[in-house]
This record gives structure tokens, C-alpha cells and sequence, in this order.
């Protein structure tokens, strides 16, 4: 395969898996629940962990079931009800800090593999398209896809921040993205249900 049409179908087959979570990833930098840290590493893992089943699925020839997909929609439902219930009733706490100033913090793992299950869960249409994509590949090319894939993970979390960080939008987002993410958390999960059965 040339290397600009590899690039060329790399690039749409990002995309066209990662649309909505450009979206997600404005909903976790907005919230002043999860530092900036946390969720570019936390994307990175979900990332590497889609990119390593579909790996696996291209090796062995993996049959995953859409219904066993559809049961991770289970994990973001349950954050996000968790955060909702989380939400703070005094108004002064509840308006988050401004991205830039968030810092390490000792429970950033934690958070940051809750952010991966998010994305881990949210890939099902990943997998769907990786893995065939892989099995069509030499190794070389894999890993050419493979490298495309992680740039485009830290152009995604770079896009995001700075959509989130923007003084016409970015203040809204920040100022109502803690409250946003639950619901968009929730109604992701059953997304990712409904299209595992349906």
C-alpha cells in the first residue's frame, strides 16, 4: 500500500471512530473533577488498549461480539452517575478553575484510568474498523498506523483543551461542563448499549 493513501485512510479511519470524542474530552477538560494530566493520559491508555485488542484481533483473528462491547456502555453510565451525585450544592464550588492552573495530583492515576474506561468503552466502533483495517497490513504498515493513531490521540486532547480554553466558548464550557459531563457520560453508555444489541 503507497504511503500517502496509508495516511490518507489512517486519518479518515481516526476520525471517523474519534468524532464524539473530541466531544467527551471537552467534557473532562471542562470539569475541574479531572486535571488536564489525567485526561491526556487517560485518553492515551483507552487509546493504546483499542489499538492493542485490535492488535490482538488481527494476530488471532479475534471474534468479539457486538453484545460484549455493548456491555462496557455499563462503565461510563456508572461514572457519570457517580458524578452527578458528586455535584456540589454550594454555587462558588461548582464553577471550575481554569484549566491551565490544574497540577498532579496523588489520585491521577485513578482518575486517569477511570477516563480510559470511558474511552476503552466508547470504542466499539474502533475496534470495528481497526481490526479489519489491521489485518490488511504488513507490520511495517501496521506500525506506521499505529504511530498515526497516537499523534492524532495528542491532536485530539490539543484541540480539545484549547476549544475548552477559548474566551468566547471556553468560559461557558468551564463554567457548565462539570454539570454537562454526567449526562453526557450517561447517555454515551447507553448509546454504547443500544448499538451492542440493536
Amino acid at each position: 500500500m503507497e504511503t500517502a493513501f496509508l495516511i490518507i485512510i489512517t486519518l479518515s479511519a481516526f476520525i471517523a471512530t474519534n468524532l464524539d470524542d473530541i466531544f467527551i474530552l471537552m467534557a473532562f477538560f471542562a470539569s475541574s473533577d479531572f486535571k488536564k494530566e489525567e485526561v491526556v493520559l487517560g485518553q492515551y491508555l483507552g487509546m493504546i488498549m483499542l489499538i492493542l485488542i485490535s492488535s490482538l484481533a488481527y494476530l488471532f483473528q479475534l471474534i468479539i461480539p457486538s453484545y460484549w462491547i455493548g456491555l462496557l456502555g455499563i462503565f461510563p453510565i456508572i461514572i457519570g452517575v457517580r458524578n452527578l451525585l458528586n455535584i456540589r450544592k454550594d454555587p462558588a464550588q461548582q464553577i471550575p478553575k481554569k484549566v491551565e492552573n490544574n497540577s498532579f495530583s496523588g489520585k491521577t492515576g485513578l482518575k486517569s484510568f477511570q477516563i480510559a474506561g470511558v474511552t476503552f468503552a466508547n470504542g466499539g466502533d474502533n475496534l470495528g474498523v481497526y481490526a479489519p483495517l489491521f489485518a490488511g497490513l504488513d507490520l511495517q504498515e501496521l506500525l506506521q498506523v499505529i504511530l498515526i493513531f497516537l499523534v492524532m490521540t495528542g491532536l485530539w486532547c490539543f484541540l480539545s483543551f484549547k476549544i475548552v480554553n477559548n474566551r468566547i466558548i471556553g468560559t461557558k464550557i468551564r463554567i457548565y461542563g462539570h454539570l454537562i459531563l454526567p449526562f453526557v457520560l450517561i447517555a454515551i453508555g447507553f448509546y454504547i448499549i443500544l448499538q451492542g444489541f440493536f
